[in-house]
């Protein structure tokens, strides 16, 4: 105990900061210095479905403890900074709570909040306070679980993360009424609530996004959900972002739409897992890719003429429908710089599969640049034959090539290897390794 007595400050502050508010708290018993390091851990959480005793039988947990704890926690901290706030509330919790204990922060220097409401049922017990929407020093919100209805007034000057999951939203024009008035956000993060939730308008104009990223909740393996009463997913989406960077999109409700994007010219990184008529938009504009993960389940790919991937350099594709071979073999052609392929089925197949059609010349990156091949889920179907073929027979620089099994048969699996291993490879370092 002396030789941590005899620590710096800020070193003790930063091994209280990994601790529970209500732990670092107690560490104030050990002795005369703890009696008010904890005050000095620039973050506190607050959760309440831990905070309570383990109670028996029927007994409701006394909840103005937990009030009254949050109260002094707060309010002990006069003239100190806070730095971050979590804070996990139940249906007991009221708005009044949250909005004093919101106020309290912010006059603390509060630059991060985290707000989780669990067992909510009742959306109107889980409104946001509204001077939330116009607090000057938050950089980084979280919200799970809440009700979003965006008041006329929104000015969040300094935010530049934005975490939305499972909101409910009181209208579809909530993005559109909050997003603007976020003129540093570089960090979007939505994740849609399947339930009790209405059809957003997906119209992102932010100069200064760098991440954005659209992902549906998980469903429940045994749903009892109306599906009458579930999101109709993306509609109409509107995204210009000149300082994207990073593209993350998975929405297989069916209802996935694209209105216009534009100014996306600086997209790295993108992964795009979507049902879509004609993906031939979303393609076109993301020409300036160096990773790409691509789930097109279309009814019809019409791929972009004239498109090519020049910086792509690791393409991966999905190979539950049956137009993925075709789409993958133009992205090939047009992606001369490629050096990583991976092909997995992320999802269940459909029928009819595809037909393997050798292309008229050597896609120049199989000349050139290809040096690794991950095949996940290999079937060894006819066409999954003939391409693996194809690029052991044309990929020059190609140094690993794996495969991993769909089948769980072992005689099946020891066949596929072998027909594997004795396809005739130009690359001379091409190492084949099977799992």
């Amino acid at each position: 105990m002396d030789r941590i007595s005899h620590l710096p400050d800020e070193t003790l502050s930063k091994i209280l900061s990994f601790l529970r508010t209500q732990d670092a708290m107690r560490t104030m018993l050990l002795s005369k210095r703890f009696k008010s390091q904890w005050l000095l851990v620039p973050k506190l959480d607050f959760d309440d479905s831990t905070h309570f005793p383990e109670t028996w039988g029927y007994q409701e947990p006394d909840y103005g403890n937990f009030r009254r704890f949050v109260d002094r926690s707060l309010m002990s901290r006069e003239g100190l900074v806070l730095q971050s706030l979590y804070l996990k509330l139940g249906r007991q919790c009221s708005y009044d709570d949250i909005a004093i204990w919101f106020g309290i922060a912010v006059k603390r220097g509060l630059m991060e909040l985290k707000l989780e409401y669990d067992g909510c049922l009742d959306p109107r017990h889980s409104f946001l306070p509204k001077n939330l929407y116009t607090c000057d020093t938050l950089v980084v919100l979280k919200l799970k679980k809440g009700y979003l209805d965006v008041p006329d007034l929104v000015c969040l000057r300094s935010l530049k993360t934005l975490s939305l999951k499972s909101m409910i939203y009181s209208n579809a024009s909530s993005l559109l009424r909050l997003l603007p008035n976020c003129p540093v956000l570089e960090d979007l993060f939505i994740q849609q609530c399947y339930i009790h939730s209405c059809a957003l308008s997906f119209k992102i104009i932010l100069p200064s996004l760098k991440k954005l990223s659209f992902v549906p909740k998980r469903k429940k393996r045994y749903s009892m959900i109306d599906p009458s009463k579930t999101s109709s997913g993306i509609t109409g989406l509107v995204l210009d972002a000149p300082s994207l960077k990073y593209l993350h999109i998975v929405d297989r409700s069916g209802g996935f739409s694209v209105s216009e994007i534009i100014n996306i010219n600086a997209v790295v990184k993108a992964t795009i897992e979507v049902i879509l008529s004609q993906p031939e938009k979303l393609l076109h504009s993301l020409v300036s890719v160096e990773h790409i993960r691509l789930c097109l389940s279309a009814s019809e790919v019409v791929y972009p003429v004239g498109s090519c991937f020049h910086r792509l350099k690791h393409l991966e594709v999905c190979t539950c429908k049956s137009e993925w071979l075709d789409l993958f073999m133009h992205l090939v052609e047009d992606s001369p710089s490629l050096k990583v392929i991976k092909i997995n089925q992320c999802h269940p197949v459909t029928n009819p599969r595809p037909h393997w059609n050798q292309p008229g010349s050597v896609p120049r990156c199989f000349s050139s640049n290809l040096e690794i091949l991950e095949w996940v889920e290999y079937g060894g179907t006819q066409e999954e034959k003939e391409l693996s073929t194809y690029i052991f027979k044309t990929a020059v620089c190609l140094k690993k090539a794996s495969f991993t099994a769909k089948s769980i048969d072992a005689n099946k699996k020891l066949q596929m290897l072998q027909e594997l291993a004795l396809s005739p490879r130009v690359s001379p370092t091409c190492e084949l390794v099977y799992n």
